[in-house]
């Protein structure tokens, strides 16, 4: 379990890390860590340098990393976790390398208000109040495509399966085993992992755990099955929506409550449906989620809960205790997909949920039967909202929500914002395929 680390538990892991690292003649470590959008950056030290790493002398230029930039802030200490040490599956006698994930410092030591990782561990601090002991189960869906040799990537796939399908000749079932494999092996548990409904999709999921070592799975994920898939002439993409027809991936985060937390759940559910617009900017975050956020393939697009609907934005799995007769002891975040920040997805929604349990947010009845049959006037009636339609809308409900910005932090909110504005710019005044088909020859 992730904790803050005392000096003297820091300098027991570092010792821990330089004995692992000389017993298994580590030639180079990669200190790890993400930006603002969640793109996974790292520094490579050879194994003579670990040690300095350890003591957060390693420094980079904090000035070319999205989320990062200020004139005053361009030297960056990189601060690694002793705790997240470990060999890369793919490491040769020859050449063996490890990993270490990191924070970000500034040069006197104190933490940087713009590091995502850091910006969880605040998060979690905060809501131990009214969130003690709940733990973070992940399920996470990709697509594994053909590699081929094209600008963009391609969506091409020989895989023919669905849900819950096998085939003894199928590439992927290979590359998803390899994967799971690999994870285990950097000491990242795997609970299961299945094919999805779409041709070439995949889900791997992680048991409960601290929301941290949720995070730091996830991004360990993204890392290792680009990896294993390139090997086998494939490519992995967690991309919300590759596929106009198929269906969507989504990470879906499971929150297990305590014994002693299990009568506010409620108020839990409540918070996560009052915020559920402008919790969607963070973990939709990118112009492509919007497209599958819609009302096909099971995705979330209402405010609205469910002890069965496999729709709804926020469930509560059976057999978590029921409704009727006691208090849940898990609730199902189903909107969230995993192209963006795992950190700061985690951070918001336990910002949501804590910010529930204070105010006493009730979210109302739960809804029975499929949340696309809803009618409007229902919904009106009912105070079902509806989630933001694009990027852009989603931003502006950020603005809007004291909450969820608070979580974020002033920095990060600014450096987040300003990035996927001009993103959502960029997508505008782009000129689409679509567009073509249907105006060029028309007009």
């Amino acid at each position: 379990m992730h904790l803050p680390l005392s000096d003297s538990r820091r300098a027991a892991g570092k010792r821990e890390v330089l004995r692992l690292a000389k017993d298994r003649n580590v030639r180079f470590v990669r200190l790890s860590f993400v930006d603002v959008l969640g793109v996974a950056k790292n520094v490579s030290i050879p194994a003579t340098e670990l040690e300095a790493a350890l003591d957060g002398k390693v420094t980079f230029d904090g000035g070319s990393i999205d989320g990062f930039v200020r004139g005053e802030e361009l030297d960056m200490v990189l601060r690694p976790d002793p705790s997240t040490f470990a060999l890369y599956p793919w490491s040769t006698p020859e050449l063996p390398e490890a990993r270490l994930l990191c924070d970000i410092a500034m040069p006197d030591g104190s933490p940087f208000e713009g590091c995502p990782r850091t910006t969880l561990k605040r998060a979690i601090e905060e809501a131990k109040a009214s969130l003690e002991g709940i733990a973070v189960a992940l399920e996470v869906e990709f697509y594994l495509f053909e590699a081929l040799d094209s600008e963009y990537g391609s969506t091409k796939t020989a895989d023919v399966g669905s849900y819950f399908d096998f085939s003894a000749n199928d590439r992927g079932e290979d590359a998803r085993s390899a994967i799971v494999a690999a994870l285990q092996t950097m000491g990242v548990a795997v609970a299961s992992s299945h094919h999805e409904h779409g041709p070439g999709q995949h889900e791997i999921d992680f048991p409960h755990s601290d929301p941290l070592a949720a995070a730091d799975a996830l991004v360990t994920l993204r890392s290792i099955a680009k990896h294993v898939a390139a090997a086998r002439g494939l490519e992995a993409t967690f991309m919300p929506k590759p596929i106009e027809d198929r269906a969507g991936s989504g990470l879906h985060v499971n929150f297990r409550v305590s014994a002693e937390q299990q009568p506010e759940t409620l108020y839990m559910i409540g918070g996560l449906l009052a915020h559920a617009p402008a919790l969607t900017a963070v973990c939709n975050s990118t112009v492509n989620s919007y497209k599958r956020l819609v009302n096909a393939w099971d995705a979330p697009i209402y405010t609205v809960w469910s002890e069965r609907s496999a729709n709804a934005l926020v469930r509560v799995p059976r057999p978590s205790t029921s409704l009727r007769t006691g208090s849940p002891s898990e609730l199902e975040m189903r909107s969230p997909d995993a192209a963006g920040n795992p950190y700061l997805s985690l951070a918001v929604l336990l910002g949501a949920l804590a910010d529930g349990v204070a105010q006493h947010l009730l979210p109302g009845d739960p809804l029975v039967g499929s949340t696309y049959d809803l009618a409007e006037r229902e919904r009106h009636e009912r105070g079902i909202g509806t989630l933001p339609k694009s990027l852009r809308q989603a931003i502006t409900e950020l603005d809007n929500d004291p909450v969820v910005r608070a979580a974020l932090g002033d920095h990060i909110y600014h450096a987040f914002r300003d990035a996927k504005l001009a993103e959502y710019e960029r997508y505008r005044r782009a000129v689409h395929p679509w567009e073509h088909r249907a105006y060029l020859r028309l007009y």
